[in-house]
């Protein structure tokens, strides 16, 4: 029996990979991951920066990460100057085409999460775990990734760290950011710094119909001149009511 399968079974997501002095960026590698982090679908940018990623079933994935895979410390095929971090897109709704332009740099942020908090506030909060890649390289083993994860901290104290948030891209008020100290389930000692920024809501948020919100939080680690941004998928509450 035959199986058809039909056009608008599928979305493209695509965009642009850039710097940021906002130069092009070539060869980057773009993958979606499956819930269980194995990847979906891959790509690279061309000599413009862009990449388009095709006949991308439609569902929801984990995430999408992009970088240069030879400027990653452990490839160790460029100079440490040049290493960098990914940047990830978090819970893709990929139920219609995306646009996602991007730029990573020496700063990570990881798990980034966007929720809506209920009740007599209107905020998003947003949690979100910075790395550096400068303080990644200066642990004299960081090759072994089992060992530097038991024995160095990599993410970004407070006095260091600004953020900056849009939402699909515009720019949103943030209230406070509060450092969050997290502890290490791998054996390490130490414990990361991770964050939660209060951010005020979109002003459509209770009507808002389509596609999810692109919030976009980019991170400066002033120590180090790092930057760096990560994406959540946020979907608008839709309650059924009489």
């Amino acid at each position: 029996m035959a199986t058809w399968v039909h056009a608008q079974d599928f979305v493209t997501i695509s965009g642009k990979v850039t710097d940021y002095q906002g130069h092009a960026v070539d060869s980057c590698n773009v993958i979606i991951y499956n819930p269980d982090f194995t990847e979906a679908y891959e790509t690279y940018s061309d000599s413009t920066g862009h990449y388009k990623l095709e006949g991308v079933a439609k569902g929801r994935y984990a995430a999408l990460a992009a970088m240069r895979v030879n400027e990653y410390p452990r490839m160790q095929q460029v100079a440490p100057q040049d290493m960098k971090l990914e940047f990830w897109a978090w819970n893709v709704i990929a139920e219609s085409d995306i646009t996602l332009n991007l730029s990573y740099g020496k700063l990570e942020l990881y798990g980034t999460t966007a929720f809506l908090e209920y009740g007599g506030r209107r905020e998003m909060l947003i949690y979100t775990r910075p790395m550096s890649v400068t303080k990644a390289i200066a642990y004299q083993n960081y090759m072994d990734k089992a060992d530097a994860e038991k024995h160095s901290i990599v993410t970004v104290e407070p006095q260091y760290m600004s953020f900056e948030v849009k939402v699909d891209g515009k720019p949103m008020k943030i209230y406070s950011t509060q450092p969050l100290t997290m502890k290490n389930q791998d054996g390490n000692p130490g414990n990361d710094t991770c964050y939660l920024l209060q951010v005020e809501l979109p002003a459509d948020i209770y009507n808002h119909t389509g596609r999810p919100y692109e919030v976009r939080v980019t991170g400066y680690n002033s120590q180090n001149d790092e930057r760096g941004e990560s994406v959540y998928y946020l979907e608008a509450p839709h309650y059924k009511h009489k």
